[in-house]
């Protein structure tokens, strides 16, 4: 409770101390001299950018969270840019040869409209071979739609260094913009006639660029990232890798007011995706080189290479003969914790934000947890083990307190069933008198806790212990091995003739075979037939440390970092290593999984330096059989549509369902409602009970009643409270209007309607947890990672609804009071307790007659309230009718609480609970 207070009073005088100057009309610190000049490319403007800045960002706080915290950008180049966006007819020309599309433009000299960001990739590339330049943008495949739209491209990767046509960045583009910027001359909401125009034709000065402003949303290159508030160098935005993710759009449309047009601003009204299209939505090219580039990731840390995933689920399905591949690793220039999730067509990454130095991370059999210390093999520094869920997140991060130093977690199942950690403490060079003071270590997990760790025996072996604890093996800076006998007794020994050897693993399939790396030594180009460099080879012993195989690694990299593939696993994947390759820079570019079968090796992601892979795999075998639901709809409770209007609520019920497959068994109170309870109620503060808040933005009763019948009865044993937000304005809605609407397009809850069942729920709650929902569709600017909301005080209390007809008996009133009654006689069928709750709204809605800003008048929520207290239903009223205790402080806006509000809602709530007389 402390911690939580301290993140939210830090972050409350981070607003306090923020300013609302700037108005976003120019921000570019360039002094006033030539900036253009005629370019030798036809319909091209050369900018003379090198030497000079430009300033993205605001400092209003009215703006998006990710427009605020300017961030000056200089640049070192200078780049070429579009007079006007690209024509219609020379889209069309170009992409009817590529793919077939073909926009059918209504008239020459209108700009291209109605295209995805990969539409505009594929016409970038296709005019740079045209040109013979380079191709800026690489790729594996593309997904095209039924009208032949590019929606997706798998290993989707930007080259900054190529000279070729492209996207311009969004600091190229404002720096160019703010030079003629007039939103007042532009083609706009007050003279368009809502609808684009030729080129060039609003009354501007176009000497030498046309349309920044107006006419057309544009696409820039940049995915969408938090502004860092200092200063970058040849900015090229986020990184763009999954179409889920939202991109960057400029410059006011036709569908805008000139006084709503300013530079600062990124988007649309919505989130906009790079699969995204509308018909004021265009895009002009840039091309030439940037040297240095830059990016920014979404947590605003400076990231000077993106992570790429280079195969799809079913390219590495092919590879690993599974269904569910899981991938984490260390990133050295972050030093952070990155997981690539392969459960759907477009592998996720996550980077996990902490402070925490991570080292040989490894996931646990499971697939649910990862392992990770703080200090490396050949450190003698002081190391701490910890493990965390592995999900985008990271939840739950538990640590291991020990006295002294612990270090290399390896997990392992034990013959009984239970899950242990084993490590020693130190992994510092093994080949001198040290190595035998050190000790290997192993201590239980289960239930989100360390057990009491217990000693093995002397020798430090991190490389791994079999599961008959008869070998273990160690490396760093000699393969050393602990070889039990048959009365028990452990000898060490060195093997491999004692030269260096380092990055040891023992395989977990019983097969006793060790992998190392060497540095090129007599023994190995003796076995191998070849002079190889250090890390050239991969090696394999057997389990009296005999060679029996070698790999060689590719050309112009060398290997590091080796390890066996985790998981559940069958013969075909005993097989399996993965690695890191680093070039001849040395950098560790790409992880790659490597076929001892074949000796074949596959790149899987790139990087600048991507340390300690661990790789994990669910094979199906006799104990964990070829899925018998459907993967690409099981679990999968939210996929893009762009047509989804309440698409932020999906994400979050998405998220929730989820929750709920993982915490079912646990759960013992769950919430349902709108935000207005899903922004109120703090789950960790519970204390009285485990509680799931599964509010959604618009959410309603009848949403409610379908969760509890389909979901929290059949599957949460544990629950014993029922909390219903009860809002009378949102009594007034059909089934069909929210709860329906979300239903019929969640592929997971369609499914889950046919196919949910005692025998398939385990299979169903398995694949729900490999899912990652985007966080940036949220409507809301919820603090970091929270459902919660910054404090802006109450505002206006306003009405969008006419309370005049909203009467108590109308047959749509009803049908919502009888989803209450349905959800009390469930309950009581199973003896639990339902609440239903008021949270506060505005105070000054007493001066009005509405009780809010759904409605009804105050009077009708009156008797609708007693309605639902008369079927004997325990009533939580925070409102008290606007005379309640929370200040401006706990409010954000006329009907939802900030966070300040949110802890003392749920503190005085989790009070309630503990007073009712309900058994635990």
């Amino acid at each position: 409770m402390k911690n939580l207070l301290q993140i939210f009073c830090a972050f409350s005088l981070a607003l306090l101390m923020a300013s609302c100057s700037s108005d976003g009309s120019s921000s570019s610190t360039a002094p006033s001299d030539v900036v253009f000049e005629n370019d030798p490319m036809p319909g091209m403007v050369h900018v003379l950018a090198s030497g000079k800045s430009v300033v993205l960002g605001t400092e209003d706080l009215a703006s998006k969270l990710d427009e605020r915290s300017p961030m000056r950008v200089d640049f070192t180049y200078d780049y070429s840019i579009s007079r006007h966006e690209v024509l219609c007819e020379d889209f069309d020309s170009v992409m009817n040869r590529i793919s077939g599309l073909n926009l059918k433009c209504a008239e020459d000299s209108m700009p291209v409209s109605n295209v995805t960001f990969y539409d505009a990739v594929l016409y970038a590339n296709a005019l740079s071979k045209q040109h013979g330049l380079d191709s800026v943008y690489a790729y594996s495949s593309m997904e095209l739609d039924a009208e032949l739209h590019c929606m997706n491209m798998n290993g989707f990767a930007f080259m900054p260094n190529a000279n070729g046509f492209r996207l311009p960045t969004e600091a190229e583009w404002m720096f160019a913009a703010e030079q003629v910027w007039n939103p007042e001359q532009s083609w706009n909401f007050l003279n368009s006639g809502l609808t684009a125009h030729k080129v060039c034709s609003s009354n501007e000065n176009t000497q030498y660029l046309c349309d920044m402003a107006g006419n057309l949303l544009e696409w820039v290159n940049d995915g969408r990232a938090s502004f860092n508030g200092g200063v970058m160098k040849n900015f090229v935005g986020g990184m763009v890798n999954s179409n889920t993710t939202a991109g960057v759009v400029k410059g006011g449309s036709f569908h805008k007011d000139p006084n709503e047009m300013y530079l600062y601003k990124r988007g649309d009204d919505y989130p906009v995706f790079y699969s995204s299209r509308a018909d004021y939505v265009g895009f002009r090219l840039a091309y030439g080189s940037i040297p240095d580039a830059e990016y920014l990731s979404d947590d605003k840390n400076i990231l000077l290479t993106p992570v790429t995933p280079l195969v799809n689920d079913a390219e590495l399905r092919k590879l690993t003969d599974s269904y569910k591949v899981k991938l984490v690793f260390r990133n050295d220039e972050t030093h952070n914790l990155v997981y690539v999730n392969y459960a759907s067509k477009e592998p996720k990454v996550f980077e996990i934000e902490d402070t925490i130095d991570v080292y040989h991370p490894e996931i646990s059999p499971d697939g649910q947890r990862v392992a990770f210390c703080t200090s490396m093999e050949g450190e003698a520094e002081f190391s701490s083990i910890y493990v965390r869920d592995l999900d985008d997140l990271g939840h739950n991060l538990v640590k291991l307190e020990v006295e002294g130093s612990a270090t290399i977690p390896r997990w392992k199942v034990k013959p009984n069933g239970d899950t242990v950690i084993v490590y020693v403490t130190s992994a510092y060079n093994n080949n001198g008198s040290q190595f035998e003071q050190e000790s290997t270590w192993e201590v239980p997990f289960a239930n989100r806790e360390f057990g009491t760790p217990r000693k093995l025996f002397n020798g430090a072996y991190h490389g791994g212990i079999s599961d008959d604890e008869r070998l273990a093996v160690s490396g760093s800076t000699r393969l050393r091995a602990r070889v039990e006998s048959e009365s028990g007794e452990g000898q060490d020994v060195i093997w491999y003739n004692e030269e260096q050897a380092c990055n040891v693993s023992l395989s977990k399939d019983g097969s006793k075979r060790t992998l190392f790396l060497d540095f090129g030594g007599k023994t190995g180009h003796s076995f191998t037939g070849t002079n190889y460099r250090v890390h050239e080879e991969l090696l394999i012993v057997d389990s009296l440390g005999n060679l029996i195989q070698s790999v060689p690694t590719i050309t112009g990299f060398r290997f590091d970092h080796s390890e066996w593939v985790s998981g559940i696993l069958k013969d075909s994947a005993s097989n399996l290593v993965v690695v890191s390759l680093t070039n001849i820079n040395d950098a560790h570019e790409y992880i790659a999984l490597v076929d001892l079968k074949d000796s074949s090796v596959h790149k899987l992601v790139q990087g600048g330096e991507l340390w300690h892979p661990s790789l994990w795999i669910r094979q199906e075998n006799s104990s964990h059989p070829k899925p018998v639901v459907d993967k690409d709809s099981a679990g999968v409770y939210f996929e893009y549509d762009a047509s989804n209007t309440f698409v932020f609520s999906s994400v979050e019920l998405a998220m929730h369902l989820k929750d709920f497959w993982k915490y079912k068994d646990e759960a013992e109170a769950v919430a349902f409602g709108s935000s207005m309870i899903l922004d109120a109620l703090v789950e960790p503060m519970m204390e009285s009970y485990r509680t799931l808040n599964m509010g959604v933005s618009l959410g309603d009763v009848h949403l409610g009643e379908y969760l509890l019948r389909n979901y929290i009865l059949p599957y949460a044993p544990n629950v014993k409270i029922v909390i219903v937000e009860l809002s009378p304005g949102l009594l007034y809605r059909n089934y069909d209007e929210h709860a329906g609407w979300l239903i019929n397009r969640s592929p997971g809850m369609l499914y889950d309607a046919k196919h949910l069942t005692a025998e398939t729920k385990d299979e169903i709650a398995d694949f729900s947890l490999d899912q990652e929902y985007p966080r940036d569709l949220f409507s809301q600017q919820y603090l970091k990672n929270t459902f919660l909301l910054p404090f802006k005080g109450w505002l206006v209390p306003e009405i969008s609804v006419d309370i005049s007809k909203m009467t108590a008996d109308l047959p749509i009133v009803q049908r919502g009071l009888n989803a209450i009654k349905s959800i009390k006689q469930m309950a009581d069928s199973c003896g639990m307790t339902v609440i239903a709750t008021i949270t506060p709204r505005n105070p000054a809605y007493r001066e009005t007659e509405a009780f809010d800003i759904f409605g009804p008048s105050r009077t009708v929520a009156h008797e609708l309230i007693q309605e639902v207290a008369d079927m004997g239903i325990l009533i939580f009223d925070e409102n008290k009718d606007g005379l309640h205790d929370y200040t401006e402080e706990m409010a954000a806006n006329a009907y939802h609480v900030s966070y300040l509000g949110a802890i003392q809602y749920t503190e005085r709530l989790d009070s309630l609970l503990r007073t009712l007389p309900i058994k635990k």
